[in-house]
C-alpha cells in the first residue's frame, strides 16, 4: 500500500509544482474517501480547484486508506513535502493543508521528497541499508599507526576494493573502507564521510589518515578535505581515476544503477526494491556533468595545505582492452596442425599483434575520465597508469591493480 501511495500520491502532487498557481497563499484541499478509497483522481480535482489551475483529471487508480492513520504513511508524506503540504485523515475525506510558497518546485527538492518518504514509509528496509553505509574499522585498529582509507566511486561499495585491500593488508597497512549512498548528492556523501572522520579523529586525535579513493570517491574525499568540515590528520590524498573536472559518461549512470542492484539482489539478502530510491534518484550523476554547480564550487577551493596529493591518470579506453582481449582470444584459438599452414598461421600472428598494439596503445582517458578531467591544478605528483578506469583498482588472478605499485610507493613514504 505504501509503495501506491507514495508513486500515485507524490506523481501526482508533481504535476502542480511545475506550474505556479494563480495565487500564492495557504489553501485547504479536501478529498473525500469513497468507501475507504482516495481516487487519485479526485485529488488531482482538488488540487486544481484549490490551486486555481485548468481542471485536470488524472486517472491512476485508488489507494486504500483504511489503515493509513494508523501506519507511518502520513508521517512520510509530511516529513518528505516539509512546510509545504500537510495532510491529515479522518473518517470521510484526506485533507491537503498547503502553502505553495513553500512546496518544492525543482528535480532537486522533488528528488528529496520522494527519497524521504520512501525512507520513512520502509523503516526496516531503510534501516538495513544504512546499516551497510559508514566507516567499517579494521578489527583490531591501532591509534598509533597510519590507518588507510578507502573510498568507492559512483554505485559501488567496498566490495570493489577486495584486490586492493588484500594488497594493503598483505604489507601491513591498517584499512578502513567508507560505503555511501553513491547515487545521491556528492556534498551529502561528503558529508556522511566528515561526520564519521570527525568522530574518528575526536576518538584518537592524534592518529594519522591516509585516504586512496577512486573515481568519484575522489570528490568524496576532496570535499571533505577542502571543505570547511575538514578535522585534520589527512597525510596524504590519493586520487586514482577521479574525473575533477567531470565526466560525460555520467548521463549513462543508469547502467551502473542496474548493475549495483542486480549484485545487491543477488548476494545481499536484506536487499528491498526501494534502496534503488533511498541511495539516491540520480544526483550524484548530475553532480558529476561537466560544469555542474557542485563541481564549480568544489574546484573553487585551494588544495588542502599539509596534505600530499597524488593522481593516477589511465590512458588506456576499456573499448580497447575488451577489443584486444577478443583478439588474443582468437588468436589462441588458432592451434595444432592448422597454425603451421600458411594463410592461418599469418592470421594468428596478425590477430596477436593487433592485440598488443590496442593493450599496449595510449588514448586520451580511461573511458570515462579523461587525461584532461583526471588533472587537479595545484597538483604535481601526477601518475599515467597504462590501464582503463576498472582495471585501475580492480585486479586480476594474474595481475595486481594497475594503480597499486603507485598506491603501495606513496603510502610507504613518510
Amino acid at each position: 500500500m505504501r509503495a501506491r501511495i507514495a508513486a500515485g500520491f507524490l506523481l501526482t502532487l508533481a504535476l502542480f509544482l511545475v506550474t505556479p498557481p494563480a495565487r500564492a497563499t495557504p489553501r485547504e484541499a479536501r478529498v473525500p474517501l469513497r468507501d475507504g478509497e482516495l481516487r487519485l483522481g479526485d485529488l488531482s480535482k482538488a488540487l486544481c480547484r484549490e490551486l486555481h489551475l485548468p481542471a485536470c483529471d488524472l486517472g491512476l487508480g485508488t489507494i486504500d486508506v483504511k489503515r493509513l492513520r494508523s501506519a507511518d504513511g502520513v508521517a512520510a508524506l509530511n516529513e518528505s513535502l516539509g512546510e509545504g503540504c500537510r495532510v491529515t485523515v479522518n473518517d470521510d475525506a484526506l485533507v491537503l493543508h498547503i502553502d505553495t510558497a513553500k512546496l518544492p518546485r525543482n528535480c532537486a527538492t522533488m528528488s528529496k521528497a520522494v527519497r524521504v518518504f520512501t525512507a520513512i514509509s520502509r523503516p526496516a528496509a531503510t534501516a538495513a541499508q544504512a546499516a551497510r553505509y559508514g566507516l567499517q574499522m579494521p578489527a583490531h585498529f591501532d591509534p598509533a599507526r597510519p590507518l588507510v582509507v578507502l573510498v568507492h566511486g559512483l554505485d559501488c561499495d567496498r566490495a570493489n576494493w577486495t584486490d586492493m585491500l588484500s594488497l594493503l593488508t598483505r604489507e601491513g597497512h591498517q584499512v578502513a573502507c567508507f560505503t555511501y549512498p553513491s547515487d545521491q548528492p556528492v556534498a551529502d556523501s561528503a558529508a556522511l564521510f566528515a561526520r564519521h572522520l570527525t568522530d574518528l579523529r575526536r576518538a584518537h586525535p592524534q592518529s594519522r589518515l591516509d585516504i586512496v579513493a577512486h573515481s568519484m570517491g575522489g570528490l568524496v574525499a576532496r570535499a571533505y578535505v577542502e571543505g570547511p568540515d575538514y578535522a585534520g590528520g589527512v597525510g596524504r590524498l590519493i586520487l586514482v581515476g577521479t574525473p575533477n573536472a567531470g565526466s560525460n559518461w555520467s548521463r549513462i549512470r543508469m547502467l551502473l544503477e542496474w548493475q549495483e542492484h542486480y549484485q545487491l539482489w543477488r548476494h545481499e539478502p536484506a536487499w528491498s526494491p526501494s534502496w534503488m530510491i533511498t541511495d539516491g534518484l540520480g544526483e550524484a550523476g548530475r553532480d558529476l556533468r561537466p560544469g555542474s554547480a557542485f563541481l564549480t564550487s568544489l574546484n573553487a577551493r585551494p588544495r588542502r595545505e599539509g596534505v600530499r596529493y597524488t593522481v593516477v591518470v589511465g590512458t588506456q579506453s576499456p573499448v580497447r582492452r575488451v577489443t584486444a582481449g577478443c583478439l588474443a582470444s582468437a588468436s589462441r584459438s588458432i592451434g595444432g596442425s592448422a597454425a603451421g599452414v600458411w594463410g592461418v598461421r599469418q592470421l594468428k600472428n596478425g590477430l596477436g599483434r593487433a592485440a598488443d598494439r590496442l593493450r599496449d596503445g595510449a588514448t586520451d582517458g580511461d573511458g570515462p575520465v579523461s587525461i584532461a578531467s583526471a588533472r587537479l591544478p595545484g597538483v604535481d605528483d601526477v601518475v599515467f597508469v597504462q590501464a582503463d578506469h576498472a582495471t585501475l583498482y580492480f585486479g586480476t588472478a594474474k595481475t595486481p591493480p594497475a594503480a597499486w605499485d603507485t598506491v603501495s610507493d606513496r603510502l610507504a613514504r613518510r
